[in-house]
C-alpha cells in the first residue's frame, strides 16, 4: 500500500479504518490469501484529508485512488466498495449514497468520481476484503471566548454594601486559550450614582477592565452606590478575538443587620481571652456581608480592658474596633483587677454596633470572671524543744486556691513580719520583711525556723505572712512558733554546718553542743561517720587517739573549738554523721565512759550543707568521628559531641561550644540554614539546632572550644564525607521462651546513617523473607513494616509458634534512598527446661591499653565439664565500647564482626583460643560486654564480662609546694601519688628531666649532694627534700616521671611548681648620695 503523508506538524491527525471489499470468484479463496496480502500493498493510495477546526471537506477520489487499470483488469468503480469499520472521533462522514449503503455505513469508488463501467473477471487477489487506516487533518483555529452568566443576569445585593464577583457568577471558556490569559472589559459607562467596580488591591478606585486571574482570587468587588437598579456589559477576550458581550443586571435592596452571636466570655482573674466570631457577630439580613462593620464601645468593663492588637503585636486598650478584627484574633478582654472579691461579681462593657451609617441600639457584651480565691488549709504551729533547726513543711503551712488553678510554684507567701525570737530560713537564705517563699518551698521542707536562744520556760513566736498569686494578694495572717522548756531533760543546740567543697569547718558550741539545767558533761561517740568527709581533732594531746577520722570527742573539744568536719573535695551537696550524746556526770572531763550505763543519752543527727565550686572542667564524654553524606547537611548532636561537667550543680545543656574554622563545610541553625552558627550551647545539640553542612574536601577536622564560663577545654571534631549508606550499628539477635512472645527493641537491633535523618519515623524496617517458626508483630498485630520510633518504644516483638529451637527472618532497612538487608537470628528456649545454664568461670578480663586478650577457659565457662564445649554458645548482647571482640582463626585470619549477623561463638572457639578482646581506645580504665549463653535447651541473660585496662603510661600525680627562702621541704609520697591499683607497691624512680633553677633536690643522707633521680622508697621513707638556694627568686619549678624498669613503663613528663616566700633577710643599700645644694 503506499500513503500520501503529511509532514506538518502543527496538524491534528485522526486515523480511521477502512475495510476495501471487491467480488470474490468461484475459485478457492484459501489458494488466493498470499498472493491477495502481498498485492493489496500497492493495490489502494491513501491521501490525507484537510479539513478546517469546526469545518468540513469534500472527500474526493484524489485521496482514495487505485493505484491498478480497472479497465484492464474488466472491474467497475461501483464494484469498489468501501466500507467505514470505525467512524471519526472528532466528526462524522456525510454520505451522499443510497439508503442501503447509508445503512452499512458504505460507498463506492464511483461515489467518489464517475467512470466508465466494465466488467471483467476479478483477479484473485483483489477478492476479499483488506482494511485501511484513513487519516483525516484538523487545521486548529482559534476560537473566541465564551462568556456565560450561570446563576442569571441578576446580581442582587444589599444597598451601599460590596459584593464581590466570582467565577460562579462571570463564567468565561475558551477551548483553546488558557484562562489566566483571558481578560475581561467593561463597556459604556454604566451609572457612578449607582456604583462601580474596584479591585481589593486598590479599593475605593474604579476600574474599567480585569483579568481572569483577578476574578478567581476574588479581587473583584462591585461598589454600590446611590441608584438600586444599573446594570453592567462585559466583554472577554483572549488577546486576538473577543467573546459575546453579556449585561449583567445590578439590583440592590434594603438591609437591616443583627447580631447574630453575642455570648459572652469566660476569663480567669489576671488573664485575658480572645472575643471571637463564635462569642460576637453581626449579620446582614441573615447573612454576612462584604460591610465594614465596626463596635464603640460606650461603657467601657470595670474590671478589664478591651485590647486590639496592631501590626507589630503589641496589645493597646482601644474603645473601637471592627468585625474584621474579631474573625482575625485581634480583639480581647484583659483581666486587670489585682484584688480579692468576696462575691462571684460579672463584668461587662456596652457597645453599639455601626454599619455604612447605621447604628444599632446599645447593647452589653457580658464577662464571667473566675475570680481567684485563696483557702489556707493548714496553720498548724510549730513545736519546738529543742535549740536546733526545725523544718517547717505542709503539714504546718499549706494553701490553695479556688476559682483559679495556681501551681504550688506559682503560690507564694510574703513575709509582712519576720520572727523576733529566732530566724526563718529558705534553705540557706534568711528571709526578711517582704521576703517571698513558695508554696513548693513548703511542700519539699526547704522551710525551717531556727531559735536564737535556748527555750527556758513556754513561751511563744510569731511571724505575719499573706499569699500572693497572679498578682493577687489576700488578706493578713499570722504563724505561731510555740516553745517547750524540758529543764530535765537534754538540751542539744543542732544547727547544722555549712562548709564550701574540699574546704574545713570548724564546729563550735553554736553549731552544736548538748547540755542539761545542772551542767552535766558530755562525751560524743559517732555512731555513723560523714560519707564525703571526716571529722578530726586539732588540739595537740592525743591521749584519746588519731587526730583524723575520730569515733569519740567531749565537750571540751567543742568548747575549745578543736573538732573540725573537712570535706573530701568530692561532688556532693550534703553529708551528715550521727552522735551518741551521753552524760559523764559532774564535773567529769575528759573520761570515755561505758555508753550502756549511761543513764541520760540522745542521739544526734548532723548535717552538712556543702557549697559546691565550680572547679571542674568540662569532660568529653563522647567523641565520634562525624559522617555526612557528599555535599550533604546532617544535624549535629549529643550522639556525635557530648561534654560532661564534673561540678554536680551545673547542667551540661549550659555549657558554651565556640567554633573556628571548618575546612569543608559550616555550621547553621536547623531553623534558618541561612544563620552561620559560630557559638551554641549543648542544649542546642540536645533539641536538634545545630545542622553541618558539606561543602569541600572529603575528610577535615575542627576545633571546638567548650567552657562553663571559668574552665575551658578544647577538642577536634572530625568530619569524614561518604556516598550515603545506612550500617548496622548493633544486632544481637533475640532470645524467647517457646511459644512465647520477646520485644524486639534498639537493644537487639540499631542502624546508623550518614543522612540526614531529623526523626526516628524516617527509619523504616520492612520484612523481606519472615519467620518459619513464628510472626513479627507491630502493637500485636502483623504489618509488614516497622520504625526506628517503634523499636525504641518498645512495640515491636517477635512471637514463637511453638516449633522449631532457632528461627531467623530478614529485614530491609531503608533510609531515603538508601537500602540495606539483614537477618535477625532467634534463639529458642525450651519451657519445660527453665533452670539455668551453669556459668563455672567468669573472671574479669585484664588486658594492656591497645592489646589484646585471649578469652581462655580458665576466665570464661559456661556448663560442666563433661559438657559438649561445641553446644554452649556465646551470643554478644551488647559489644565493649573501648574496644571490640574478635575470632582469629588459623585458616582464616583475623576476622571483625559481620553487620549482617550478630556475632556469635561458643565454648569450642574459647578452649581453642580464637576468641580475643582487642583494646582500642585510649586512656579508659574499664571495659565491660554483655553476653547471652546458650547451652541446649539452658540459657543466661546479660551475663556481664569486665574488663580491667591496665595503663600504657604510669599514672602519676605531682603536687605544688611552698618553701620559705633559702630553706628546704620535704617532699612526702603526698607529692608523687600513683593512683592505680596496678602499679601498688611498684618500686619505681622517679627522674629529674628538668631540673630546678633556683633550688635542687637532695637526699637528706647526703647533703647538698644533687641528684638526677631517686626512688620511691626513698619518698616514703622522707629522706628527699628540695633546698632554695636562697635567691631573691619567688617562683621554681622542675619536671620529673617516673619509671620502671621492672615493667617496662614510664609516666608521662610532670611539673612542680614551688612558691618561694620571702624573707626580710637583706640590710638597706645606699643607691644614691649626692650633696644637696641650698641656695
Amino acid at each position: 500500500m503506499k500513503s500520501g503523508d503529511n509532514k506538518n506538524p502543527s496538524v491534528t491527525t485522526t486515523e480511521k479504518l477502512l475495510q476495501a471489499e471487491v467480488p470474490l470468484s468461484t475459485a478457492d479463496p484459501e489458494a488466493g490469501k498470499p498472493i491477495l496480502q502481498e498485492a493489496s500493498n500497492y493495490f489502494l493510495v491513501l491521501n490525507n484529508l484537510k479539513v478546517q477546526e469546526g469545518g468540513q471537506a469534500l472527500l474526493e477520489q484524489r485521496h482514495m485512488k487505485v493505484d491498478v487499470e480497472l479497465k484492464d483488469l474488466g472491474v467497475h468503480q461501483s464494484q469498489i466498495r468501501f466500507k467505514i469499520k470505525e467512524m471519526p472521533i472528532h466528526g462524522f462522514l456525510r454520505l451522499n449514497v443510497s439508503p442501503e449503503q447509508e445503512m452499512e455505513k458504505a460507498f463506492t469508488l464511483l461515489d467518489l468520481g464517475q467512470g466508465k463501467v466494465c466488467k471483467k473477471e476479478v483477479p484473485l487477489y483483489l477478492q476479499g476484503h483488506v482494511s485501511y487506516v484513513f487519516n483525516i487533518v484538523v487545521i486548529p483555529v482559534n476560537d473566541p471566548p465564551n462568556l456565560k452568566l450561570p446563576k442569571g443576569n441578576l446580581l442582587l445585593m444589599f444597598e451601599n454594601s460590596k459584593k464581590r464577583l466570582t467565577p460562579n457568577i462571570i463564567h468565561v471558556s475558551d477551548p483553546d486559550t488558557d484562562s489566566l490569559s483571558l481578560s475581561f472589559s467593561v463597556l459604556g459607562n454604566f451609572s457612578s450614582d449607582a456604583g462601580f467596580l474596584e479591585n481589593t488591591n486598590h479599593p475605593g478606585r474604579a476600574i474599567n477592565g480585569f483579568t481572569y486571574g483577578d476574578l478567581r482570587d476574588g479581587n473583584i468587588l462591585y461598589v454600590h452606590r446611590g441608584h438600586r437598579n444599573s446594570r453592567i456589559l462585559l466583554r472577554a477576550s483572549d488577546g486576538e478575538l473577543v467573546s459575546n458581550t453579556v449585561v449583567l443586571r445590578v439590583m440592590a435592596v434594603p438591609w437591616d443587620f443583627a447580631v447574630a452571636n453575642r455570648t459572652g466570655v469566660v476569663v480567669r482573674q489576671g488573664g485575658m481571652v480572645l472575643i471571637t466570631q463564635s462569642s460576637l457577630l453581626v449579620d446582614v439580613n441573615g447573612e454576612g456581608p462584604e460591610v465594614d462593620t465596626r463596635y464603640a464601645i460606650t461603657h467601657p468593663p470595670r474590671y478589664g480592658q478591651i485590647q486590639w492588637q496592631g501590626s507589630s503585636g503589641e496589645w493597646k486598650q482601644t474603645s473601637t474596633f471592627s468585625q474584621h478584627s474579631v474573625d482575625w484574633g485581634q480583639v480581647q478582654y484583659c483581666s486587670t483587677f489585682k484584688e480579692l472579691q468576696v462575691e462571684n461579681v460579672t463584668d461587662h462593657f456596652k457597645f453599639k454596633v455601626n454599619i455604612e451609617g447605621k447604628s444599632s441600639e446599645e447593647l452589653m457584651f457580658l464577662v464571667m470572671v473566675q475570680w481567684l480565691k485563696f483557702t489556707l488549709l493548714k496553720n498548724v504551729p510549730l513545736e519546738i524543744s529543742k535549740i536546733n533547726r526545725h523544718v517547717l513543711n505542709s503539714d504546718h503551712l499549706q494553701a490553695v486556691t479556688e476559682g483559679v488553678e495556681v501551681a504550688e510554684t506559682e503560690l507564694h507567701f510574703k513575709l509582712l513580719t519576720p520572727p523576733k525570737k529566732g530566724k526563718l530560713l529558705l534553705g540557706t537564705k534568711f528571709l526578711k520583711t517582704n521576703s517571698v517563699f513558695s508554696q513548693q518551698n513548703v511542700t519539699d521542707s526547704k522551710i525551717s525556723y531556727e531559735p536564737q536562744g535556748r527555750p527556758r520556760e513556754y513561751s511563744q513566736d510569731t511571724f505575719r505572712f499573706l499569699m500572693v498569686a497572679e498578682h493577687i494578694e489576700s488578706k493578713d495572717y499570722t504563724f505561731r512558733i510555740n516553745f517547750k522548756a524540758d529543764k530535765r531533760g537534754i538540751i542539744v543546740t543542732n544547727r547544722g554546718l555549712f562548709v564550701k567543697e574540699g574546704e574545713e569547718k570548724l564546729i563550735t558550741k553554736l553549731e552544736l553542743l548538748a547540755q542539761t539545767s545542772d551542767n552535766q558533761t558530755f562525751q560524743y561517740k559517732i555512731t555513723k561517720s560523714p560519707q564525703h568527709g571526716k571529722l578530726k581533732l586539732t588540739r595537740s594531746s592525743d591521749s584519746l587517739g588519731s587526730h583524723d577520722s575520730i569515733t569519740t570527742f567531749t565537750d571540751q573539744d567543742i568548747l575549745g573549738e578543736w573538732l573540725m568536719y573537712v570535706h573530701d573535695d568530692s561532688e556532693t551537696q550534703c553529708d551528715e554523721f550521727l552522735l551518741m550524746a551521753s552524760t559523764a556526770g559532774p564535773g567529769q572531763e575528759g573520761v570515755v565512759r561505758d555508753f550502756d550505763t549511761e543513764h541520760l543519752s540522745t542521739e544526734i543527727k548532723v548535717t552538712i550543707s556543702v557549697e559546691l565550686k565550680n572547679n571542674e572542667k568540662p569532660v568529653h564524654v563522647v567523641d565520634k568521628v562525624f559522617h555526612v553524606m557528599q555535599n550533604g547537611q546532617r544535624l549535629l548532636t549529643l550522639a556525635n559531641l557530648c561534654y560532661h561537667d564534673p561540678d554536680a550543680d551545673f547542667d551540661d545543656g549550659q555549657l558554651l561550644c565556640t567554633r573556628r574554622g571548618i575546612l569543608n563545610g559550616d555550621l547553621v541553625q536547623a531553623s534558618d540554614p541561612t544563620q552561620k552558627l559560630y557559638q551554641f550551647r549543648q542544649e542546642d545539640l540536645r533539641e536538634g539546632r545545630v545542622l553541618f553542612r558539606h561543602q569541600g574536601a572529603d575528610s577535615a577536622r575542627f576545633v571546638l572550644f567548650v567552657t562553663d564560663s571559668v574552665h575551658y577545654t578544647s577538642s577536634l571534631l572530625e568530619v569524614s564525607v561518604s556516598d550515603p549508606y545506612v550500617r548496622i550499628a548493633n544486632n544481637t539477635g533475640l532470645l524467647v521462651q517457646r511459644g512465647k512472645d520477646s520485644s524486639l527493641t534498639t537493644t537487639n537491633l540499631s542502624v546508623t546513617t550518614n543522612q540526614d535523618v531529623r526523626t526516628d519515623h524516617e527509619i523504616k524496617f520492612h520484612i523481606l523473607r519472615p519467620a518459619k517458626h513464628g510472626r513479627v508483630l507491630v502493637n500485636s498485630s502483623g504489618p509488614g513494616s516497622f520504625s526506628l520510633h517503634d523499636l525504641k518504644q518498645g512495640r515491636v516483638s517477635y512471637r514463637h509458634d511453638g516449633s522449631g529451637s532457632f528461627d531467623v527472618f530478614n529485614l530491609t532497612v531503608k533510609v531515603k534512598d538508601t537500602y540495606l538487608e539483614v537477618g535477625v537470628y532467634v534463639q529458642v528456649d525450651s519451657e519445660s527446661h527453665q533452670h539455668h545454664t551453669q556459668i563455672l568461670h567468669s573472671k574479669t578480663l585484664v588486658v594492656e591499653e591497645g592489646k589484646p586478650v585471649k578469652l581462655s577457659r580458665g576466665r570464661l565457662q559456661a556448663g560442666h565439664e563433661d559438657d559438649i564445649p561445641s553446644e554452649a554458645m556465646f551470643i554478644v548482647r551488647t559489644p565493649p565500647m573501648h574496644g571490640y571482640l574478635r575470632r582469629s582463626l588459623p585458616e582464616e585470619g583475623s576476622l571483625g564482626t559481620d553487620e549482617k549477623s550478630p556475632l556469635i561463638f561458643t565454648q569450642q572457639d574459647i578452649d581453642d583460643g580464637y576468641i580475643h578482646y582487642v583494646q582500642t581506645t585510649p586512656d579508659q580504665q574499664q571495659d565491660r560486654f554483655l553476653l547471652d549463653v546458650m547451652n541446649g535447651f539452658q540459657a543466661v541473660s546479660r551475663l556481664e564480662i569486665l574488663v580491667d585496662i591496665v595503663p600504657k603510661w604510669i599514672p602519676l600525680e605531682v603536687q605544688n609546694f611552698t618553701v620559705q627562702e633559702g630553706g628546704s621541704k620535704a617532699l612526702p609520697e603526698d607529692y608523687f601519688k600513683i593512683p592505680s591499683k596496678h602499679f601498688e607497691g611498684l618500686d619505681c624512680e622517679f627522674v629529674l628531666l628538668k631540673p630546678p633553677k633556683h633550688g635542687y633536690v637532695e637526699n637528706t643522707h647526703f647533703p647538698r649532694v644533687k641528684l638526677m633521680k631517686f626512688t620511691r622508697k626513698q619518698v616514703e621513707n622522707e629522706l628527699i627534700s628540695y633546698v632554695h638556694d636562697d635567691s631573691e627568686e619567688l617562683l621554681d619549678n622542675f619536671t620529673i616521671f617516673a619509671n620502671s624498669s621492672e615493667l617496662g613503663k614510664q609516666s608521662l613528663p610532670q611539673t612542680l611548681f614551688v612558691t618561694v616566700e620571702s624573707v626580710n633577710d637583706e640590710a638597706p643599700v645606699i643607691t644614691a648620695n649626692k650633696i644637696l645644694q641650698v641656695p
